[in-house]
């Protein structure tokens, strides 16, 4: 059986409070290209491939031991891919053209996330194609009406009609592939420079509407065509984007701002009403008056789907905007207060350098205890059965619990949390009660500590793709304390 060393949250070991939600989203966005996050080197031999999947472990188990729950790890990038595609190239940062060896990284990315418990989200960047002088491969390397040059950067172009049709097969192929949580768009909007050259373009296929609109409606039409793509493959897989952090200038702000809607064409809640997005996530990268009554606009037009705002993290460094810690602590306590989804963090590398003590306080404030997800209601709210027999049994040192599968139509994969507390019934909407979340099997081994004899009441729930959870199971009951008595 596989072990997992698991230490109880006993007493003071996880000193939640009942006003920490129990389900939150704690993303991150871990950043591939120019090696700013993982990995240090690309690959090129067995050995480098056993430092790039050591490193990436190191980096998971520092975030799980945070309550971290989402990881957006960066999958394309510009014009190529982590994973070995039969549409692009590898990025140079992960796999060095001169390889002899080879691994598949998103592979062992999804594998890595799930053995934690965490969601993996394949962070996609849509639009920008690499700088002129790029190594593409691709229908679209020559294709000269798809791609457009601005200032010595590619991108492609949202109005040519085989751009979409492009991008959806390389989505496809991800979905395909890989047990991913979700696909995650970025720099899902025309560049911030009224001369993108796509007058050509618009002649074309403009059909006399206003450029503006036109611009919209492009980014639109991809949004819908990948969100139905994705759903058709696998309706769990849930779609979100990171957006400019402002939708439209709001009155209780006079200045005027770089905005969604109407600086790079934009419109995320056009995406939201129609039901084309899951969740998304503003770039809220600013503060004060600039943060709080944005992260309330976007609220006030989630039509029901959720908000996570994004935290710019990189504002500390001193060569940005100097902010202290307290600045972001305040925002996060401001997200709860209004009832998002919960937070993103921008990026992997400035949370786990801790600077300011950032990382500590957050554990200390918001993270002392695990978080399930949101529940993605409007794919499914069936809720999946409770599980039944649950066993708790000694195990040399450990204890060991066991309970019967709970199987779901079409073979969908169930999870299962474990709860526990010294009285029933066990409080599972209590997140200071839970003790491991998303187990993939139906058996697990807990590191206990037995210093003192203490009996505990354990409860299994089933979870499922969608984040629906099932009633408690009946307890078992175990007591702890020194087995060698």
């Amino acid at each position: 059986m596989k072990r997992t060393y698991f230490l109880l949250f006993f007493a003071c070991a996880c000193a939640c409070i009942r006003a920490h939600p129990k389900q939150e989203i704690r993303a991150v966005w871990l950043t591939v290209n120019y090696g700013l996050d993982w990995p240090e080197k690309p690959f090129q031999n067995v050995q480098d491939i056993v430092r790039q999947q050591y490193e990436l472990d190191q980096i998971l188990d520092k975030l799980g031991k945070s309550h971290i729950n989402t990881i957006f790890i960066q999958t394309r990038m510009g014009g190529n891919v982590i994973y070995p595609s039969k549409i692009e190239s590898r990025s140079e940062y992960i796999r060095s053209p001169y390889a002899t060896a080879d691994y598949d990284p998103l592979a062992y990315m999804v594998n890595a996330c799930h053995k934690r418990g965490m969601e993996c989200h394949a962070w996609f960047v849509v639009y920008p194609f690499g700088r002129e002088k790029s190594k593409h491969s691709g229908i679209m390397k020559n294709n000269k009406n798809g791609v457009k040059t601005l200032k010595k950067e590619l991108y492609l172009d949202p109005g040519y009609p085989g751009t979409t049709s492009y991008l959806t097969g390389i989505i496809r192929e991800i979905v395909s592939s890989y047990d991913i949580d979700g696909i995650h768009f970025d720099y899902i909007r025309y560049p911030n420079n009224a001369n993108f050259p796509d007058q050509d373009t618009y002649s074309r296929y403009g059909s006399g509407k206003n450029k503006a609109d036109w611009r919209r409606e492009n980014i639109n039409r991809f949004v819908y065509t990948a969100y139905d793509a994705i759903k058709s493959l696998k309706p769990w897989v849930q779609v979100s984007s990171s957006v400019v952090g402002m939708y439209k200038n709001i009155p209780e702000n006079a200045r005027k701002h770089w905005t969604a809607y109407h600086s790079v064409f934009q419109d995320p809640i056009d995406w939201l009403s129609k039901g084309k997005h899951d969740f998304i996530v503003p770039m809220m990268y600013y503060s004060d008056n600039l943060f709080f009554p944005f992260v309330q606009d976007w609220m006030a037009k989630s039509t029901g789907r959720y908000i996570v705002p994004g935290l710019g993290l990189f504002q500390m460094n001193e060569k940005e905007a100097a902010w202290d810690e307290e600045t972001l602590l305040e925002q996060m306590q401001y997200s709860r207060n209004k009832h998002t989804a919960g937070n993103a963090f921008f990026r992997a590398q400035s949370l786990m350098e801790n600077q300011k003590g950032i990382l500590d306080k957050m554990n200390t404030r918001f993270y002392t205890c695990p978080a399930l997800l949101p529940a993605l209601t409007w794919l499914s709210n069936k809720v999946p059965s409770s599980p039944s027999l649950i066993r708790a049994e000694k195990s040399n040192k450990y204890l060991q619990l066991k309970w019967d599968k709970v199987f779901q139509k079409e073979n969908q994969a169930i999870y299962y949390n474990i709860y526990r507390a010294e009285t029933i019934p066990v409080d599972i909407e209590n997140s200071e009660n839970l003790v491991a979340m998303r187990i993939m099997e139906n058996h697990y081994e807990i590191s206990i500590d037995h210093s003192k004899e203490t009996g505990y009441y354990y409860v299994v729930t089933s979870y499922d793709r969608y984040h629906n959870e099932s009633r408690a199971s009946a307890p078992a009951y175990f007591v702890t304390g020194n087995f060698e008595k």
